[in-house]
């Protein structure tokens, strides 16, 4: 989902009015803005991230559990070992 918008005279940035309902942006959030590169993102501080609605339709080459993720010591030496 991409949305453009135009800077004002005095610098500031109107964020379209779906983005901020889905993020839950209302007069007095904050915004924090992080330079990644060449890149300028925005993070909104203080509120939820958006539940995604349904799980990734694809999943090549990772295997899909409901399960929780359990952390695991793999040495990547060990099947080669003699």
């Amino acid at each position: 989902m991409e949305f453009s918008t135009v800077v004002n005279s005095d610098g500031t940035v109107t964020i379209p009015a779906e983005i901020r309902k889905i993020f839950g942006i209302q007069e007095g959030s904050k915004v924090e803005c992080i330079m990644n590169g060449i890149r300028l993102e925005m993070r909104v501080l203080g509120t939820k991230l958006p539940i995604p609605k349904s799980k990734p339709v694809s999943g090549y080459g990772l295997v899909k559990s409901d399960r929780p993720s359990v952390a695991v010591d793999l040495n990547i030496g060990d099947p080669i070992k003699s």
